[in-house]
């Protein structure tokens, strides 16, 4: 499984434990290699590689496996989660709590002792054409009023981050995809640090704003070539023609995909290399070139 299917899923974990209501004081994440388990800290993760609890050990603490492979011979006191991956219990083993499975494959045998093994189903309904419309319609009106407001009261802030959209979009680029996939690579190892759960939550929201400021000035730039004299008017407009574009371009397979992850690389670089649309970007001149 590679690093951009796993970050959602480690999410996923520590949104699970967040409203588990359980306060762990430390936590182990398992990438690659293979190990065998006798003693575990109270939450641990197997993101990848061969993971073992032999026959006559008993860890204690919740266990999550959202990729690789795990087998539990022995006893875990506790509760194990399967996000993805492949999770075997044998006869030997013992699962105290709750055995969970949402996604990946579970083999348990016959004579595994499991407290209470339950399947979470997250298949959904698909939403009605006319529930799409009505969430794609409020999002357009309340992000082009947002940015019509934004717009209204201070000006030169999308005009600033426009400017690096139009006319440096590679350097914008380069730097949005270095940037933004640090930022969250970081975010999500610091939530695994628990003592700085807090601040990397406060990270991960600040990424999307800074991603959605992007759109926004999007919106402006589609804005300034609308026949409308009212600029804040002609923004809120200008969103609302980005929103359904990119709505009509996630339907488009592997192209559109590509294409809004370039929308979001460039948008967010753009924002980052003005300083939020306080500073205009000047390339650095090279001594001498002409």
């Amino acid at each position: 499984m590679s690093l951009a299917e796993t970050l959602p899923l480690l999410v996923v974990v520590l949104l699970v434990l967040a409203g588990s209501g359980v306060d762990p004081s430390s936590m182990e994440i398992v990438f690659d290699g293979e190990r065998t388990v006798e003693t575990t800290p109270d939450a641990y993760v197997v993101a990848g590689g061969t993971v073992t609890v032999p026959e006559n050990a008993t860890v204690r603490g919740q266990v999550f496996v959202v990729g690789g492979d795990t087998r539990i011979a022995g006893r875990v006191s506790g509760d194990v989660r399967l996000f993805a991956g492949n999770l075997s219990v044998p006869e030997t083993g013992t699962v105290t709590g709750e055995l969970q499975t949402v996604a990946g494959t579970l083999s348990v045998a016959p004579g595994a002792d499991i407290g209470r093994q339950t399947t979470l189903d997250v298949d959904t309904q698909p939403r009605s054409p006319l529930a799409t419309v009505g969430f794609l319609a409020m999002q357009m009106v309340l992000l082009g009023g947002v940015a019509a407001l934004l717009v209204r009261r201070v000006p030169g802030l999308f005009a600033t981050v426009g400017d690096a959209v139009t006319h440096h979009p590679v350097v914008s680029g380069v730097v949005g995809s270095i940037a933004g996939t640090t930022m969250l690579v970081l975010f999500v190892y610091m939530a695994f640090t628990l003592v700085l759960l807090p601040l990397s939550i406060v990270g991960l929201v600040a990424e999307f704003l800074l991603v959605l400021y992007g759109y926004l000035v999007y919106g402006y730039l589609v804005g300034q070539r609308l026949p409308v004299e009212r600029v804040d008017i002609a923004t809120g407009f200008g969103v609302a023609g980005v929103l359904l574009g990119v709505d009509l371009l996630g339907r488009v397979p592997y192209l559109g995909t590509a294409m809004q992850f370039l929308l979001v690389v460039v948008g967010l670089g753009a924002v980052l290399i003005t300083y939020l649309g306080v500073r205009r970007f000047e390339p650095p001149q090279i001594p001498g070139a002409t």
